[in-house]
């Protein structure tokens, strides 16, 4: 299978801006709110629950929003950690359509990245998830001293990626899903072979008293 791609700068398929910035702590709603809010807590912990990229404003905490309209943002957009632990945590979450109509605000933790008519949201997503680009964003870029990585705006603008035509992003997300749906399909069989041998291991304790 062979796919003719182009290399683009990701300034040249997308529009890129920095999250809000809180002047204070940010205040999580048990009950009411106006507004979602992400932040990179709630996006690794999403990922590491369903092993997906994309992420519903619904999933998220709801906060009291005061500000202006201008720092909601929408489904079909990327948000890309913008700064933590070299090592740690950079995967992009690609955001959905929203079930409760509440807006979603995205902290300064990240860079919003909205595509242009060329790409699809969900493969900006995956591109930006490609290990050798993980490697780059989590150990090389910006780091600030041995243990701390930044990302700018600038420097991402600078990130080349291929990007083919949208008929065969649609077949490498379609390729991802299945994938994806097989590891899911494997996690829930090794849980469940877990807790037999969990009670195998149980009877057999019982057996020798």
């Amino acid at each position: 299978m062979s796919f003719t791609t182009h290399q683009k700068s990701l300034a040249e398929i997308a529009s890129i801006r920095t999250g809000y910035t809180f002047r204070g702590k940010v205040t999580e709603l048990t009950e009411g709110g106006n507004a979602h809010i992400a932040q990179i807590k709630d996006a690794r912990s999403s990922w590491e629950a369903t092993n997906r990229s994309t992420l519903g404003a619904d999933q998220l905490p709801r906060i009291q929003w005061d500000g202006k309209d201008k720092a909601f943002v929408g489904a079909g957009s990327v948000i890309l950690p913008a700064r933590g632990s070299k090592g740690g945590y950079f995967r992009a979450s690609c955001i959905t359509q929203n079930n409760d109509a509440l807006p979603l605000v995205v902290s300064s933790q990240f860079l919003i990245i909205t595509p242009n008519d060329a790409v699809l949201p969900e493969f900006l997503c995956w591109s930006l998830n490609q290990p050798a680009l993980q490697y780059w964003l989590a150990e090389g870029a910006g780091s600030q001293g041995s243990s701390i990585v930044m990302l700018t705006a600038k420097m991402a603008k600078e990130l080349t990626l291929d990007i083919p035509s949208l008929e065969t992003q649609q077949k490498i997300l379609h390729i991802n899903q299945l994938w994806e749906q097989e590891q899911e399909l494997t996690k829930a069989l090794l849980k469940n072979r877990e807790t037999q041998m969990q009670g195998m291991f149980q009877q057999l304790l019982k057996e020798s008293k």
